[in-house]
């Protein structure tokens, strides 16, 4: 038990914060007429004051990010010893963790906006300016690989799941390992549903010119739907695995859950390692383009979030990540349902909590 507990919690950590490092480094670079997420002139890109604040943010960010890696990944030690003490003071690192990398993304954001106010560099023109290409508009779902190969996954895990629950004579063993098949098909299906969406997404404008914003949003939909297909095809030969020793050997042995975690961690590493390869070429296409679209909507991203009254929306595209969606904090209902998400992940904790520190009060 000690073993597993330690190589689920080191890849879920491990993959987390790798996951959560390198998805916001591209904010360090100019792009899209951005830096740290404000608008800035491309001619002030490399003045004193905002490469002081880049450096001093990048630095720390990435400082934090080691640190924390390298913490929850020896966390998962504390398995060989205790489960009850490993998960209580991992929900403790988890929480203090995510609100250390709030911090560290909210408030170099608003320095630099006070930067760019103080200096001026406001483009009044372009606050509420929107761009529209229907030629790009026309190419949505035709841009990453069809989704339907998460399908011939699933029907592989449920086969295995239904033969292993079906044949064992161990039910409680059998239920155990049969849980992972089930969990298998969650990731499949989940997988799946995000295919599908990213697929369908609208395109995001970042050109004036409609083969650079094909360009750009073919190439980023090409590698999320690919990487979603190498995890899905990872997750299932994992469990694939399992089922067949199980069938084989009559159960399983410590040999056999270190090859399923093994197949875990490259479908983590298979997820993350492309995307270093994917922001260079977005950059460099970018970088080419002689007709960039450029909106100055800071005003309503100046806190670290979008607060816009006047937009009637509930849900806006979120501009630091193309493929996330943001809510509307000037919108009751935004403020209400953020509330409610908040409450129910750290009540879950707390209550997960509790239960560990019963269990070691009753030891």
């Amino acid at each position: 038990m000690g073993l597993f507990l330690f190589i689920i919690f080191l890849l879920c950590d491990l993959f987390t914060g790798m996951l959560c490092k390198y998805a916001y480094r591209q904010n360090f670079h100019y792009q899209n007429g951005m830096l740290l997420g404000v608008h800035i002139p491309k001619e002030q890109a490399h003045c004193a004051q905002v490469e002081a604040l880049c450096t001093r943010s990048r630095r720390n960010w990435n400082l934090y990010q080691n640190i924390q890696i390298t913490i929850g990944s020896l966390l998962g030690l504390l398995g060989f010893f205790s489960p009850e003490w490993l998960v209580l003071i991992w929900i403790i690192w988890f929480l203090l963790y995510l609100a250390g990398m709030e911090g560290l993304m909210v408030m170099p954001l608003r320095r630099m906006y006070r930067l760019k106010q103080e200096q001026g560099w406001v483009r009044e023109n372009s606050r509420r300016t929107v761009y529209i290409d229907t030629e790009l508009s026309a190419m949505s779902g035709r841009m990453a690989p069809a989704a339907y190969w998460h399908l011939l996954f699933l029907v592989a895990e449920t086969t295995a799941a239904l033969y292993t629950y079906l044949r064992g004579q161990d039910r409680q063993a059998v239920s155990e390992v049969a849980a992972l098949g089930i969990a298998a098909m969650a990731v499949t299906f989940l997988l799946w549903a995000m295919h599908r969406y990213l697929a369908e997404k609208r395109n995001v404008v970042y050109s004036q010119n409609s083969k650079v914003n094909m360009a750009v949003n073919g190439l980023v939909k090409r590698t999320w739907a690919r990487g979603f297909l190498r995890v899905d095809g990872l997750n299932c030969a994992s469990w694939l695995y399992l089922a067949l020793r199980r069938a084989q050997a009559g159960g399983l042995c410590g040999g056999d859950w270190f090859v399923y975690a093994l197949l875990q961690l490259v479908a983590a590493v298979a997820a993350i390692l492309p995307w270093g390869n994917v922001l260079s070429k977005k950059r460099e296409l970018l970088a080419a383009d002689d007709q960039p679209v450029e909106v100055d909507d800071d005003e309503y991203w100046k806190n670290g979030w979008y607060e816009n009254p006047q937009d009637p929306r509930l849900l806006v595209q979120n501009r630091l990540c193309d493929t996330n969606y943001t809510f509307n904090m000037a919108r009751p209902a935004a403020r209400w349902i953020n509330a409610g998400i908040t409450l129910l992940l750290v009540g879950s904790l707390g209550w997960v909590a509790w239960m560990m520190i019963e269990r070691l009060w009753n030891i």
